[in-house]
């Protein structure tokens, strides 16, 4: 009986031990298993960071560019991608460059370009996967995988410094769009009856350039105004890299069928554009303040003789000018709103009386400008109570003229 008591208690010691065993094997099992998931998943955290600052990083140039024109006293709502990059294919694009420079500071490498969307391509879209990897193990390797090791080809260095096959990397996709404060003019009461002198540019309640006094606010403090964001989805407009005419919605019926039947073309020369996309509006009341990049706008009070554009949905003479450049320029050219600024801006050519072409910018005095559409008429916005129309320039005197494109 004793003997045979040992005996079963060896029995149940040696299978507690092979419990044991298995247990710490199934441990082992669970434990790499643990490693990889966990490794996996940081792959993942690691790509959608930097994803996350890529795309941001795709956003910043415009972000940059629309707040300078503000600071310049141009309205940012006018900037568009077109603005930084002719070609959004060119990988050396300003914001692909800079989508690449994040991603490599993030261990990741940016797969394609940023992919832009919106009417003013503001969002960015960005896919991305890490530098670093999961590599094969020897039993996982194919033929082909055999022959690239061989040949060290497709090979990535993991977290452990092994080289090997990639077997898998941390990949993300982000989005990220610019978000435009709300920006305005005021002004102090100068400029003419027909052409108001906008002194002060504020953006969400902040003056951001005055064209007397303060000048202009410091740039880190305009910046903040000048939001990126991290965004869900693209924006559902395509960019096509042109800006269109009623962008921001649709004014009054056109009085011409230009902009529905005629619109201006890319190939058409310049200065007949600018002529173009100014007869779209013939018959467009006169607002006193009005007129955006984007086409008509309601105006401000008040005018020199009291008359307020606030309720009138159309142009003042700089308003328009402003618009019909824009326009012909593919949105390149976004100037302020103000006559004289306009004559004098740095991006065009001054040019006589005599030497005046289609698509000029005509002054006949310091407080009015229209645009010279040939055979001695120009396009105006005369003032308040009449409408854009054609008139006969001579008797109207010459203050200046300037040509754009």
């Amino acid at each position: 009986m004793r003997a045979g008591r040992w005996r079963a208690v060896g029995r149940d010691e040696g299978s507690t031990q092979i419990v044991l065993l298995m247990a710490m094997i199934c441990a082992f099992a669970l434990t790499l298993l643990a490693v990889q998931v966990a490794r996996a998943n940081d792959l993942r955290s690691r790509g959608q960071t930097a994803a996350d600052a890529t795309a941001i990083a795709a956003v910043t140039p415009l972000r940059d560019a629309a707040m300078e024109a503000a600071r310049q006293g141009q309205l940012p709502d006018g900037t568009g991608l077109w603005s930084i990059a002719d070609d959004i294919t060119d990988a050396d694009a300003a914001f692909s460059v800079s989508a690449r420079r994040y991603a490599d500071r993030n261990e990741a490498v940016l797969q394609g370009n940023a992919k832009p969307s919106g009417a003013l391509g503001h969002t960015m879209k960005v896919s991305v996967h890490t530098k670093d990897c999961v590599i094969k193990k020897p039993e996982e390797l194919t033929a082909k995988d055999r022959e690239d090791l061989a040949a060290r080809r497709n090979l990535c260095t993991d977290n452990r410094g092994r080289t090997g096959i990639v077997k898998g990397r941390g990949t993300a996709t982000a989005i990220a769009e610019l978000r435009l404060p709300e920006c305005r003019y005021i002004t102090t009461g100068g400029g003419s009856e027909s052409a108001p002198f906008f002194d002060t540019l504020i953006c969400d309640r902040k003056v951001v350039w005055q064209a007397r006094g303060m000048g202009v606010a410091p740039r880190d403090e305009v910046i903040r105004l000048f939001k990126i964001r991290l965004v869900a989805e693209e924006d559902p407009v395509k960019y096509t890299g042109i800006p269109e005419n009623g962008l921001y919605g649709s004014g009054p019926a056109v009085a011409t069928k230009c902009a529905k039947e005629q619109r201006p073309t890319p190939d058409m020369p310049f200065g007949l554009r600018v002529v173009a996309w100014a007869r779209c509006w013939y018959g467009t009341p006169y607002s006193w303040g009005g007129g955006r990049p984007s086409g008509p706008s309601y105006g401000i009070c008040c005018s020199p003789g009291g008359h307020s554009g606030e309720r009138t949905y159309g142009f003042d003479c700089s308003g328009l000018t402003l618009y019909a450049v824009y326009q012909a320029s593919g949105g390149k050219i976004s100037l302020p709103h103000y006559t004289v600024s306009q004559l004098n801006d740095p991006r065009g050519v001054r040019v006589s009386q005599n030497d005046l072409q289609p698509g000029d910018l005509v002054l006949p005095n310091s407080g009015h400008i229209g645009i010279y559409s040939g055979g001695g008429k120009f396009i105006e916005a005369p003032q308040t109570g009449d409408v854009v129309k054609e008139s006969e320039l001579a008797g109207r005197g010459f203050y200046g003229a300037i040509r754009f494109g």
